[in-house]
């Protein structure tokens, strides 16, 4: 199988109809073979550097075209790695991801197979998500528990929200109270911190939210930080989890060797892509700690590449499903997969499961 054309597409953020969030740029990628398949990827889209993501895949799709055999492994060892050894960073890691993943699209369908089966089989038939009710601007308290409410009522059983967000802490411990009241003790809260800079400040909040019993705090502080992950995972009773913001199988090994997360969250198509997300969810295994895929881009592409991922690795808890991206993703994309009772069913089409109407995807560039 040998890869003809790479052609990146960019979505234009959309507020959502609700007026909830108003939404982010997303980063597509389509490969077409010279067999006449077509399969897709997607990018980690950062505010600003969505373009500069789309110009690296062009390059790196330059490289892949000259490949007589394209394959996921092949693309990372031959194109990847030797460049990814000089000045690693997120940019780079999230075209790659989206390549290698439109890259096992491909492959899935070319052995008429779901990527799941390709990764050795699904352990699992469903896949638990948690509703990210992220709020962009920033809503009350009362408007978060009461979004959360709603998500509790279509059957979610975890939600996550940004408590300090909030002008001040005391909104942020309303936000917390009013969303367990909300939402009953049967359901998991996460607490997204979205790295805070003053360390203090971090953990007095999470300790004040203690008596909620959040599943877990996620990024209290950079992920890169890690020995003071580490102390600030000992100095409170909640579950840490981080890893959304790095890449590479390195990074990972160094904050499990730290012992300074107990749910690691990489991004599915920000890591480095399926692999490298395998190697990861191995690595913590081996110590114990769990895994919780971030899905910050869509209800598509990626959010269908983690569904197969989780469904294989042993130690994998939840999904990430941004709930307003719903809406957005049904104009353009087909997915298999159907979201019942918190729980998104394993997609069995051949490849990822994802049909893309390529007029629509057009017709929502920025």
């Amino acid at each position: 199988m040998r890869i003809v054309n790479v052609t990146p597409f960019l979505v234009g953020p959309r507020p959502s109809s609700d007026g909830w969030s108003e939404g982010q740029t997303m980063v597509f990628v389509k490969l077409e073979t010279d067999q006449g398949l077509t399969g897709w990827g997607e990018a980690y889209a950062l505010t600003y550097r969505e373009s500069a993501t789309c110009e690296i895949i062009i390059a790196l799709g330059e490289a892949l075209k000259q490949m007589p055999h394209a394959s996921p492994r092949a693309f990372l060892r031959h194109v990847v790695e030797p460049m990814s050894y000089k000045h690693p960073g997120i940019d780079y890691a999230s075209a790659t991801s989206a390549i290698e993943v439109a890259l096992w699209d491909l492959a899935g369908q070319s052995a008429q197979m779901p990527v799941h089966a390709m990764l050795g089989g699904a352990i699992i038939d469903r896949v638990p998500v948690y509703a990210n009710a992220w709020d962009g601007p920033v809503q009350t308290p009362q408007a978060i528990a009461e979004r959360c409410a709603m998500m509790r009522s279509q059957g979610y059983g975890a939600v996550k929200i940004y408590p300090l967000r909030q002008a001040t802490l005391e909104d942020a411990e309303a936000c917390v109270r009013l969303t367990r009241e909300a939402v009953g003790w049967d359901v998991d809260i996460m607490l997204d911190f979205a790295v805070q800079k003053d360390r203090r400040h971090a953990l007095r909040a999470a300790r004040l939210f203690e008596p909620y019993a959040p599943f877990w705090i996620e990024e209290p502080l950079a992920g890169d930080d890690l020995d003071g992950l580490a102390e600030f995972r000992a100095s409170t009773t909640s579950r840490i989890t981080t890893g959304e913001r790095q890449s590479g199988v390195r990074h990972y090994r160094n904050l499990l060797d730290r012992r300074a997360a107990d749910v690691l969250n990489p991004d599915i198509v920000g890591a480095g892509g399926i692999v490298t997300m395998l190697e990861i969810g191995a690595m913590a295994d081996a110590h114990s700690v769990l895994i919780s895929p971030h899905c910050w881009n869509s209800t598509t592409v990626a959010f269908v590449a983690m569904l197969h991922t989780c469904a294989v690795m042993p130690n994998a808890i939840h999904g990430e499903l941004y709930y307003d991206y719903l809406e957005l993703g049904a104009e353009f994309a087909t997915c298999d997969y159907v979201i019942e009772d918190g729980m998104a069913s394993l997609p069995q089409a051949p490849g990822l499961g994802v049909t893309i109407n390529e007029d629509v995807l057009r017709s929502l560039a920025p």
